[in-house]
């Protein structure tokens, strides 16, 4: 099975809220298509959204670290219940850390990147 996304270029996206998934259609350097699934899905956010864009890694890094980096994204979207209705950043991060959701940062050598808020993901051929 394939284990990176390195170089990787992303040919579409699809939000399934259905089934809390993100799943990301991609091509190697080979040529060789396969998915990118992102499971118990909560909620992305991507910015530079154009062709050919190219991956460079998908890194987990800290949710409380998203907390801190996304606050003012937070602010403005919290009267719109987004990403949920919550009191305060605690309350957020107590319901991020129970619900054991991970926070991957999508980051690209050229064009689409981004973060995505979900309980894992996986490469499938």
């Amino acid at each position: 099975m394939k284990n990176t996304v390195h170089d990787s270029e992303i040919l579409s996206y699809h939000a399934d809220f259905e089934n809390s998934q993100l799943i990301m259609f991609v091509k190697d350097e080979e040529n060789r298509k396969y998915k990118v699934i992102f499971e118990g899905l909560l909620t992305f956010c991507f910015e530079h959204q154009m062709p050919n864009s190219i991956i460079l890694d998908i890194v987990k890094g800290e949710v409380s670290n998203f907390i801190s980096e996304k606050s003012i994204l937070l602010s403005e979207g919290k009267n719109y219940f987004w990403p949920l209705d919550y009191e305060s950043e605690d309350e957020l991060l107590k319901y991020l850390n129970e619900k054991k959701l991970n926070y991957y940062e999508l980051q690209a050598s050229y064009g689409l990147n981004g973060w995505i808020l979900c309980s894992h993901y996986h490469i499938e051929l």
